[in-house]
Parts: structure tokens; C-alpha cells; sequence
């Protein structure tokens, strides 16, 4: 796995190095954003498994038990790292690979959570339509909704949500009620989602894992531009926007990425990796992490650094 990943760094890394060259003229661009706590208030990921226990009421594990378990792996997980990072203290050898082993060390361990949630069915039994409808009184950042609308009104813009949730229809119904144009043909979700039995039409306690960790977003990503690329035979702009430290790779590889909050761990990368947000990598004000606390900040910043035909930093 870690010979897989280092080959796909390179070839992110690449990437990276185009990306940030200047580009006098972009007819496309791709803005692709997570879902928790992005484009939401809070996670929703213990709203998604509500759903199924307001109809098994007799299930005999507690969601508590699962986010017990994943923190117990974790809190290994990160002794290790710790003791490793000591070593390191006085160093300053740390780079994009160290990013890359850090998060592949973490792999493991969301593939094992949610192979708990599909071994112990926790989501079984629900319609499609039920995770629709629980998604509904989901609560987006302001100016959210507005400003996904606003992107996907030009014929320039593709967006794309891509998340670790374990719902797409939960959160199509939590965009969807939120007045997101979902039925556009620029958008997309990509995430975790339930095995539904083609008998019964409910979910049968398996989750499909689609998006379990960065690698799968900066995939997703990656393909998200190729296809654009093909598509109109141009570069596009890639925005990114997220809040993470499993989003920090896609915010690595984008043109004009957007970290909402002051998430430590994020910063604290960055810090190692001397990245000074609002500053650009490359040449031609490209390559950029800002750190913003609204949607409103969001539309002014790619307001500075996009056309009004949304096709180019400035």
C-alpha cells in the first residue's frame, strides 16, 4: 500500500508543480468541497446512524461504542507517531512524504471503523428515502447554499462534494433542502454509502467504502480534472475547500485552497511543511492555502483570484 501511495504522490506532486504555473487563461474550473463541518455546522455522521436506530431501538451496541473504539486505535496510532516525531524535534527533514506516511498510517484505521459498522449492520434496515429525508434537518454554514448555487449558474464550474460521510442520499436530502441545485449536471457527491438489497429496497448493514481516506479525495480530485481536462481540452482551475487534515492533500493539489477553521493538526502540517497561508507556492498567484471562517470570506477570496468567466488566479 505504501508503494501504491508513493506513487501516486508522485505523480500528485507532479501535478502540483504544473498547477502552480501561470496560466494566462482557463476556460473551466472544478470546486470541490467536503461535507462535514464545511458545508454543515457540525458532523452528521451520528445524525446518519439515528436514522437506523430509531427503528431497531433494540440494537445492542451504542454509537458511543464505535467512536470508543476508533479513538482507542487512534490514541495508539498517535503514541507511535509521537515517539517517532520526538526523534525528529530538532529536524527540519520533514516534507510531503512525511505527510503521505503519517496519513497512511491512519488508513488502516478508518478501514477498520467502518468495517465495525458494516460487520455489526448498524445501518441496516433504512429506505433510501429515509436517509433522504433525516438529511433534511441538517443545518448548513450560511451562505452555503447560496454560493454552491451561484458556481453551478456558470457553464464554467463543476462541483463536486466529496466526503467520508456514509450517505450520499443523506446528504443530497441535507442539500437539497437547503435549496443546492443537486439535479445539475455539473454536481456530484462521491462518498461512503450504504449496500441496499435489491429485494427489500433497505440497506443491509454493509457500507461500500468509497472515500475512506485523503488518498481517495486527492483520487477523486485528480479524476474530477481529467475528465474536465478531456472533456474541454483545457486545465482547469481546481478550488478546494475543506477543514480537515484528511483534506490537506486535495488542499495541497489545488490551485485556490480554502481550509475553513483553525483545525490543529491542519496547522500544525502546514507549519512543518512551511506553508504560510495566503501566500502562493507557484508562480502567478496560484498554489495557495487560505484559512477562512464563512462562506461569505469563501466568495470573496475566489473573487479576488477568478475571472468574472471564472477561469484563472490572478
Amino acid at each position: 500500500m505504501l508503494a501504491h501511495y508513493a506513487r501516486s504522490a508522485i505523480r500528485v506532486s507532479r501535478y502540483m508543480t504544473s498547477a502552480t504555473k501561470p496560466m494566462t487563461r482557463r476556460r473551466s474550473a472544478i470546486l470541490a468541497v467536503d461535507f462535514d463541518e464545511t458545508l454543515t455546522t457540525h458532523c452528521t455522521l451520528a445524525s446518519v446512524v439515528a436514522v437506523a436506530r430509531q427503528k431497531h431501538h433494540d440494537c445492542c451496541l451504542d454509537f458511543q461504542w464505535f467512536t470508543d473504539e476508533y479513538m482507542k486505535d487512534l490514541d495508539v496510532y498517535e503514541a507511535k507517531w509521537k515517539s517517532a516525531v520526538s526523534d525528529k524535534a530538532s529536524s527540519t527533514a520533514w516534507s510531503h512524504k512525511s505527510l503521505i506516511a503519517y496519513l497512511e498510517g491512519l488508513w488502516p484505521i478508518e478501514g477498520a471503523s467502518l468495517e465495525r459498522l458494516s460487520t455489526h449492520k448498524i445501518l441496516a434496515g433504512v429506505l433510501r428515502k429515509e436517509f433522504r429525508i433525516a438529511g433534511t434537518s441538517t443545518e448548513l454554514r450560511p451562505g452555503a447554499a447560496a454560493f454552491i448555487n451561484k458556481v453551478l449558474s456558470s457553464p464554467k464550474w463543476r462541483v463536486c462534494v466529496i466526503s467520508t460521510n456514509w450517505s450520499e442520499d443523506f446528504i443530497r436530502g441535507a442539500l437539497e433542502a437547503a435549496g443546492v441545485n443537486i439535479a445539475s449536471n455539473a454536481f456530484s457527491i462521491h462518498c461512503n454509502n450504504p449496500v441496499f438489497s435489491p429485494d427489500t429496497g433497505q440497506s443491509t448493514g454493509k457500507i461500500e467504502p468509497r472515500v475512506i481516506w485523503a488518498k481517495d479525495k486527492v483520487d477523486l480530485f485528480i479524476r474530477a480534472k481529467l475528465s474536465v481536462q478531456q472533456e474541454r481540452g483545457n486545465m482547469p482551475l481546481l478550488v478546494y475547500v475543506g477543514d480537515s487534515l484528511t483534506d490537506l492533500p486535495a488542499l495541497l493539489l489545488a490551485d485556490i485552497g480554502l481550509l475553513f477553521g483553525n483545525d490543529q493538526s491542519v496547522t500544525e502540517w502546514c507549519r512543518r511543511l512551511n506553508i504560510d497561508f495566503g501566500k502562493p507556492r507557484g508562480e502567478g498567484g496560484c498554489g495557495i492555502i487560505y484559512q477562512v471562517s464563512s462562506w461569505d470570506s469563501v466568495e470573496h477570496l475566489l473573487r479576488d483570484h477568478v475571472d468574472s468567466d471564472g477561469s484563472k488566479c490572478s
